[in-house]
């Protein structure tokens, strides 16, 4: 690499203490290739600095050390926690290739449910710095807690969440409990819920729950709303269906059951690091112990034990200030406690502009203005569909895919589109565009221990052709469909039987919570 740019470890050595005079943590010594050898990792400084000495991407000199930030959100989307977290959705190689898809028959209209394979079709790969160029970056992304179940069952723990911004000030109205639901932070973490806001800017949660401590917040002093709940992401591994999931069951966290006073929010950028570490592991609900645990699954995930973070280690990182050594530390950190990585940087004095990234070239500001020209040629059709009623693409989950849903491999028949079908017959798929489905599961089974939202879902396809997703099993050999037309009351469901065939088991679902503009 260095090589290729101009320079030998010798001179960036002099030119990195020419630059950093003060700063020895960006110092490259000469035994650099020794220290490597050893089986010495370089710091995080180090990194930087070969990245900025060279001008080449953070991202690549960070891969050539074995490291990739896209799995800081890959492992946030994918391990669950006590409480709601952010992710980092913003750590995505923009070199990275995504398949270049095109709609087969634009200009007609879209089916009320169809598989991908019959709309689209693939055309090459582009990078995803074409996608991200005009991408909105206000979007906050994050995964619902096992704790925090102020919208259960509408919103299950474990589900990933979209909250949109600008839609805050038109979903809330001055004494009426909100139809929407809302990500709000507050001085014990991140929660979802419906809100009633007062004419004196004081709102609460509204839920369902009785355990949960009626609490009025402060707006912008006490809480603050993070933007309106509008896409939900489900997922249920086929291989999950018996086993007792954290949404089998409606919990809140203890700390919001008794009733507390609201203490001012801190502003995270004026926090010294050890402060910044402590607030983020309380706010996700954590121990030591449960985050040292936690750190165990992210080693085990990235296959490498130096992910791990001892009790003790994580102690001395909040009673001190000093950054860790190793660059897995850093990355554990993000990952267990929801901080953004440019957060956590910032903390440590470090700031950097799109990750340290040189200003793109004059071949990608071209390709932006050739995605600009040719927009107007997708008004029609499924493309401009789902823009309005899906938004941009959450482009972290591309590599999670697999592990959220239990799919070693993901084609485009495994995608069903179903935004066009208006009377589905379960709440859980109320506002669903896509589902994921898992062909290899053809059995459906109703398990009468579970609780309707918890139940296994199917995708069906009637002889006529068209598809259906549904609540169902077997009954004397043949199939009977459950319809819960009247939502998850008491009443037992609609039965019904169907002459149909079983195209596999639904393992995901995307599903948007606000109406189309």
């Amino acid at each position: 690499m260095l090589r290729l740019n101009g320079f030998t470890l010798y001179r960036l050595a002099a030119l990195a203490r020419t630059r950093y005079p003060q700063q020895s943590a960006f110092h490259i010594r000469r035994n650099f290739y020794f220290q490597l050898r050893s089986g010495l990792s370089p710091t995080f400084q180090q990194v930087l600095a070969l990245s900025q000495l060279t001008g080449s991407r953070l991202w690549d000199w960070l891969r050539i050390f074995g490291f990739s930030l896209a799995d800081i959100p890959r492992i946030q989307a994918l391990v669950a926690r006590p409480r709601t977290g952010r992710i980092d959705k913003d750590l995505v190689d923009p070199q990275g290739l995504l398949p270049s898809l095109h709609y087969r028959q634009p200009g007609q209209s879209l089916p009320p449910a169809a598989p991908l394979s019959q709309l689209l079709e693939q055309s090459g790969s582009h990078a995803i710095t074409l996608l991200t160029a005009a991408e909105r970056r206000d979007f906050v992304y994050a995964k619902i807690g096992t704790e925090d179940a102020l919208a259960f069952p509408e919103l299950l723990p474990g589900s990933i969440v979209r909250a949109d911004p600008r839609l805050i000030r038109s979903s809330l109205s001055p004494g009426q409990r909100s139809r929407n639901f809302f990500l709000v932070e507050h001085g014990r973490g991140l929660n979802c819920g419906q809100l009633r806001v007062s004419a004196s800017n004081r709102m609460a949660f509204v839920t369902s729950n009785a355990s949960f401590a009626n609490v009025e917040f402060r707006l912008g002093a006490e809480a603050r709303i993070l933007g309106v709940v509008d896409l939900e992401l489900r997922f249920r591994p086929a291989s999950e269906k018996r086993r007792g999931t954290a949404d089998t069951t409606a919990r809140i966290s203890s700390h919001l059951i008794e009733p507390w006073n609201p203490t001012p929010l801190e502003t995270r950028a004026s926090q010294r690091p050890g402060a910044l570490l402590e607030t983020a592991r309380l706010h996700a609900g954590l121990s030591f112990r449960s985050a040292s645990k936690l750190s165990r699954t992210v080693a085990k995930i990235l296959g490498d034990r130096r992910y791990f973070a001892s009790s003790g280690t994580l102690s001395d990182y909040e009673a001190g200030d000093r950054m860790p050594r190793h660059i897995h530390k850093l990355l554990t950190l993000s990952i267990i406690y929801s901080i953004t990585f440019r957060a956590l940087l910032q903390s440590f004095g470090i700031a950097l502009d799109d990750l340290g990234n040189p200003a793109a070239t004059q071949e990608t500001t071209d390709a932006r203005a050739r995605i600009r020209e040719t927009k107007n040629e997708r008004r029609d059709g499924f493309f401009e569909d789902i823009r309005k009623q899906f938004g941009h693409l959450p482009l972290f989950l591309w590599s999670v895919l697999p592990a959220l849903s239990g799919l070693s491999r993901i084609s485009m028949r495994d995608v069903f589109w179903i935004g066009g079908e208006r009377n589905l017959p379960h709440p859980s798929l109320r506002g669903a565009l896509f589902v994921l489905v898992n062909r290899r599961c053809k059995k459906p089974k109703m398990f009468s221990r579970m609780p309707p939202w918890t139940q296994p879902l199917y995708l069906l396809q009637e002889r006529g052709g068209s598809y259906l997703p549904a609540s169902c099993g077997f009954e004397n050999g043949r199939l009977l469909m459950y319809a819960y037309s009247r939502g998850f009351t008491a009443e037992q469901p609609t039965r019904r039987h169907i002459d149909a065939d079983v195209v596999g088991q639904i393992v995901g679902v995307a599903r948007s919570l606000v109406s189309p503009p």
